[in-house]
């Protein structure tokens, strides 16, 4: 079942100085770490329940940047049967289920390909 947001995911020209400007927002950052696939710098900053994975592309023509440089995470407490049932409802499936570097997750795309959605769980 889809529980709740995680975060928004977007993407950012300079990442350091991305994270400067949320901290002076009173954004704490929850976690930094670099994406073997696409190549990307990312970090998350949170604010009480708000938070943001900023995502600096090394790798800017990987085709699995178009749908992750602006999405909205969802977490799930059974990836498998969630991924599914949007699949069926009408999404597409753009990112198979994927063994991340801190999350397990896929991506879904609406069928007008406007919104694309991070379904994730914990490894």
């Amino acid at each position: 079942m889809l529980k709740q947001v995680l975060h928004t995911g977007v993407e950012v020209a300079d990442l350091a100085k991305t994270i400067e400007l949320y901290k002076s927002l009173g954004f704490e950052i929850a976690n930094e770490f670099e994406k073997p696939e696409p190549k990307a710098r990312v970090a998350t900053v949170k604010k009480g329940d708000t938070a943001f994975e900023l995502w600096q592309f090394e790798d800017k023509s990987h085709p699995q940047v178009a749908f992750i440089r602006n999405h909205v995470a969802i977490y799930s407490d059974d990836l498998g049967k969630d991924v599914q049932q949007l699949v069926d409802s009408g999404y597409k499936l753009v990112i198979p289920i994927t063994d991340g570097v801190i999350l397990r997750y896929a991506f879904v795309q609406d069928a007008a390909n406007a919104s694309c959605y991070e379904i994730a769980t914990k490894k």
